[in-house]
């Protein structure tokens, strides 16, 4: 028969002082620190998953940006190269087509420098096609 002690009951001194030299305290310890260690781990993952997600998005406009460069190049470097096509058979052609050609090339110029460019092109044509230059 196990005796028990009708001195104090529960939560008094006595009961306290029994519990808190326990193993139970140890146990209970436990419990809580894994608790704090589940909160803990889940914020963690949470964070570490919305950086990830932060870090796949920016590199996928990082790669957009380099996609949408390297098309701008692409398209710039055949625009050049329909220019140049262009400019070594201005004298070839007839003059009609020869300005057909330089507006097709004016409209498809990728910025204002090769605009320019074109419009040089043309006022080459523009002297040639009228009789050359007179201090010639």
């Amino acid at each position: 028969m196990v005796a028990t002690s009708s001195v104090g009951g529960l939560w008094s001194e006595a009961w306290w002082a029994d519990f808190l030299t326990s193993p139970a305290v140890a146990g209970f310890a436990a419990l809580v620190a894994a608790a704090i260690s589940l909160v803990v781990s889940a914020r963690r993952i949470r964070m570490d998953r919305e950086l990830a997600a932060q870090h796949h998005t920016e590199a996928r406009r990082a790669a957009d940006r380099l996609r949408a460069q390297a098309l701008a190049d692409s398209r710039a470097e055949r625009w050049w190269g329909m220019y140049q096509w262009t400019l070594t058979r201005l004298d070839a052609v007839e003059p009609d087509r020869a300005a057909r050609l330089l507006r097709t090339l004016e409209s498809q110029a990728p910025g204002p420098a090769e605009r320019a460019l074109v419009w040089a092109a043309n006022d080459l044509l523009t002297v040639t096609t009228d009789g050359g230059d007179d201090d010639a």
